[in-house]
Order: C-alpha cells, then structure tokens, then sequence
C-alpha cells in the first residue's frame, strides 16, 4: 500500500471518513508515517480500542507530536500501572481548590475582566481574547502564577502548541519554540516549590504535581511535572477553539440565544455537548495493537498503528440522524452514551486514555457560552470559513465582534461558512 501521510495532509478531517465510506463499514487498512495501519470506527470500536490489552501506547505516538502538543514523558505515553498511577494525578487536580466550580468561578471572573477592556475597543477578536482570559483563569486555577507582562506570551504559547502540532512548516515550529519556552519555565518553577525559594498553594495543580509520586515511588523529575502541569493549562486553554465554534453556531443560528442567555443550565449542557459533536477538532487518535488483538474476526498485527475515527463517529448517520444539522436537541434530556460522543476520545477517564480535561471543556463552555450569549455585539462581515483540511480548523478571521452595537443577528453568506462536504459521510 502507498503511505497516505501525504494524503491525509492534503485532506485533513475528510481523509479518513472518505476512506471510511469507501470501505462500506469495514476497517480501514492504509499506511501512514511509514506503519501499517487500521482505522476503526463506532462505540463497539471505542471499547475496543480503550481495552488496555488491546492497544499500547509507548511508541505510538510521532515525535513532531511529543514535542508540541503533549511533551515528552507525558501520561498520554503510558501503560498498565505507570499509566493509573499517573491518571490518578490528573483525576485528583480535577477536584483541587473547589474543583470544576472553582473553575467556572475564575471564568467568570476573568470574562467580566474581559468586557471592561473590551469597551475601549472599536472590534475584538473573540478566539485571541478567550485564550487570553482562559490562560489567566487557567493558572489562577492551577496555582501557577502569572505577571501580567507574561499572559499573552503564555496564552500564545499554549495556543501554538495545539495550533502547529499536526501543521507543517513555520506553525510547527512556533509550536516547538513555544513548547521548549513554557517547559524551561515551569521546571524552573517546579524546582523552587520543591526547594526553599518557592511555594504553591495548598491543594493546587502545581503543588500536586510536585508533590506526585509515580509507580516506582519516586518524584516526577522537574522536566516531565513541567510537562504534566502543562498538561492542565494547555487543554483548558484549547477550550478556545470550542468557545469560537460557540459563537460561530449562535451568529449562524441565533434562536439558540434566549435559552442559553436565560442560563438554562440543561440547555447550555446540550448545547455544548453539539458543539463539541457538530465542529471538527481531533480527527483521530491513535495506539500500537498489542499481542494481535482480534478485531471483527481478522487479527491485528502486533506494531500495528489502530486509529480511532473521532470526527467521522461524530458525524455518522448512524448514530447521529442528519449529522450535518446542528441540534442541541439531540442532547436535551439525554445524555451521550459514553462511547458515543467522542470529540475527545471515548472510554472511562478515571482508568482509560480518555482525556481527562472533558470535563474541563464542559465546565468551561457552560460557564462562559450564556455570558457570550448574554452580550451585545454585532458581526461585522469577515472570512467565518473553517478550512477542513487544516487541523485544528477554527474561523480564519477569529470570529471579530464589535462589543458595543446591538446584535442584529445579521448572517454572513453560507458561502464563506463552514459545511462539511457530503462526501466525508461514512
């Protein structure tokens, strides 16, 4: 078979629900990065591929990937009990200093922060101003502090590192640079709590992970708790791709804004649930299979790349009716089966390679979409479209608003708008 890395460049989010629907619900067989591969797709699939016999994680994922989005020694590269032990530090964070209410309550603040500077602005780039008041809160949250003069280079920072991970060229490398600056930066800052010329608040992020013992009993060497710490700020920080795609679905369709602006707390759950299944963000993950699992009768070759098809089972009519339609309705007295939904991956977070920081992104979204949807504001004409084969994709103009006029409601053109094309339908 060809290698189709170059294909999947090519065609981004498309490429594998296309070779998906060629293969008329059959595996996918194709090489990629130089490995023989299996693409696999479905909640029967997603159990199967988050059973820990089934599939390993040590060497599975690129470099180019290690040394932007995740880092090195990350707990996304662990197995069996290194791997729990671990997961057992992220799920603990999860309920630090007031948990995911403390969150939101950081969000809040820091988005009534926001406004105010926002008056004295003609526009305002609203993805550049989340991950700016996510970056601030997320650190607040963390223990990890934070000089003015430093919060938009981090927030830059953590944005090129999920912006350039999967884009060849000048992005790759801002997201290395970036990476390499945030790293040596938090290490150090590791090495001062554990030493005398530094302290983390009690119950933080930071004070957990410099205080974690692994598997072995041993500490986190300063380098990987930077990695894990960062861990935590960069995912929340991507939550400003989702809260971009929010306002993208609310200028699209505003009949959503009364509900969400009256802060139905159901509603806004849906609601966020749709916008994580509707837009595209992780394509795919991937693993090693492991001792030849058996998979709808045929063996796995042991080495084997398996991908995890995340957008296409978010788009399969099969599980979603009129996929193309965007429905919070879908998720209104109902929640997802866990290995339905999968813009984030699927399986059991608190033991599987599921990412942990879900429940960040929901927390955040729920937080913050009533308080957009409660803003006035109008859309000026701008470029809204989402290219599919640029992962990850988000409006090309950043979804500029003028803070102060009345909303009006006004579209811009379906033509400059995202819309999948019909033949990514597996």
């Amino acid at each position: 078979m060809l290698d189709s890395t170059l294909a999947l460049l090519a065609q981004g989010y498309a490429w594998l629900p296309d070779r998906h629907r060629r293969s008329r619900g059959k595996p996918v067989h194709c090489r990629l990065t130089g490995k023989n591969a299996v693409a696999l797709r479905g909640p029967e699939a997603v159990r199967f591929f988050y059973v820990e016999s089934h599939i390993e994680r040590r060497g599975a994922l690129p470099g180019p990937v290690l040394a932007t989005l995740l880092g090195r020694g990350a707990v996304h590269t662990l197995d069996g009990q290194h791997h729990r032990v671990r997961k057992a530090l992220f799920m603990s964070v999860l309920t630090h200093r007031g948990g995911l209410e403390g969150l939101a309550e950081h969000l809040e603040t820091e988005w009534a922060l926001a406004r105010q500077r926002w008056a004295g602005h003609d526009q305002v780039v609203l993805f550049d101003e989340a991950s700016l008041l996510l970056t601030r809160a997320a650190c607040a949250w963390s223990g990890v502090p934070l000089a003015d003069l430093n919060a938009e280079e981090m927030a830059g920072d953590l944005v090129a590192m999920v912006d350039g991970f999967a884009s060849p060229g000048s992005g790759h490398l801002r997201a290395r640079r970036a990476r390499s600056r945030q790293e040596k930066r938090l290490t150090r800052l590791v090495e001062q709590v554990r030493g005398a010329t530094g302290a983390a608040p009690a119950g933080s992020v930071l004070a957990a992970v410099a205080a974690h013992r692994d598997a072995d009993g041993q500490p986190l060497d300063a380098h990987t708790a930077a990695v894990e710490v960062l861990n935590v700020l960069r995912p929340t920080v991507a939550v400003s791709w989702f809260l971009t795609f929010a306002a993208h679905a609310l200028h699209r369709w505003p009949e959503h804004r009364e509900r969400l602006a009256d802060r139905d707390a159901a509603y806004a759950r849906a609601f966020a649930h749709e916008v994580r299944r509707f837009y595209p963000f992780a394509p795919f993950v991937g693993g090693l299979a492991a001792a030849d699992p058996l998979w709808d009768g045929q063996d796995i070759p042991a080495g084997s790349l398996v991908l995890l098809d995340l957008y296409g089972q978010n788009h399969d009519p099969g599980l979603w009716p009129k996929p193309y339609i965007f429905d919070p309705g879908r998720f209104v007295g109902r929640a997802p089966g866990r290995d339905e939904l999968v813009p984030q991956g699927g399986g059991d977070p608190a033991t599987n390679h599921r990412c942990p920081g879900e429940d960040v992104t929901l927390t955040a979204l729920e937080a913050l979409v009533p308080l957009l949807a409660q803003l006035s504001y109008d859309v000026p004409d701008q470029d809204l479209g989402m290219p599919l084969r640029r992962m990850p994709t988000a409006p090309r103009s950043g979804f500029i608003m003028t803070p102060l006029a009345l909303f009006t409601g006004t579209a811009v053109s379906c033509s400059r708008v995202w819309e999948a094309p019909r033949s990514t339908v597996g």
